[in-house]
Order: C-alpha cells, then structure tokens, then sequence
C-alpha cells in the first residue's frame, strides 16, 4: 500500500498505517500471552521446532564476524533469547499480513456497498 491511496492525505494515509500497526502489536500481545498462559505446551515444542534456527544464526555469529563483534552480538542473545525472538517475529509477520489481508476485504467491501 502506497502513502497515499485514492485521493487520501499524507496524515491520513500514516494516520491509518498508525491505526493498524497498532492493532498487530496489540494482536500479537494477545497471541504470545495466550500461547504462553493457556498453550505453554505448544509453545515450548514450537521453540524447539526454532532451536536449529537458532543454532544456525549462532553459527553464522561466530564464522562470519571478526572476534571484536562477534563476542558483542553473542552477549546480546542468548539461547532463551533466540527462538522466543523468531517465534515473536512469525507470529507478528503472520498476524500482520492477516490484518492487512482483513483491512483490503473490509474496504473493498464498504467500496462495493458505498457504490
């Protein structure tokens, strides 16, 4: 989606952007809370299905980085750290793509009756 869409303002159009990045934090808030209350199960299988991901990233952390860097970004994550982040950041991309899929229907359909 552009800045501006249809005649809309620069304000509105980052008003909007605002709106629904707004409302993905809030989603995946309610998602991982939800998860992590009601499903710890499911979500400590899910951080093992992630823990070779991780490994992997560490891996390319201490082969592709000189030593002064490479000590810095690994005391910056740890193995806690690494899957819970990449679950964090699925759940986002997946809940962000369901509300900006939701916002397209949604206002395709208000065009369509407003017609």
């Amino acid at each position: 989606m552009a800045f501006t869409h249809e005649g809309q303002s620069l304000t509105r159009a980052l008003l909007l952007r605002l709106v629904l990045f707004v409302v993905v934090v809030v989603l995946v808030w309610v998602a991982y809370v939800a998860f992590y209350a009601y499903n710890p199960d499911l979500l400590g299988w899910i951080y093992a299905k992630l823990r070779p991901i991780t490994i992997w990233l560490y891996g390319l952390i201490d082969n592709r980085l000189p030593d002064a860097v490479k000590y810095k970004v690994s005391a910056g994550l740890s193995d806690e750290l690494g899957p819970r982040a990449l679950f964090l950041l699925i759940l986002a991309a997946v809940i962000e793509a369901a509300v900006i899929a939701m916002f397209h229907i949604v206002r395709a359909v208000w065009h369509r009756v407003a017609a």
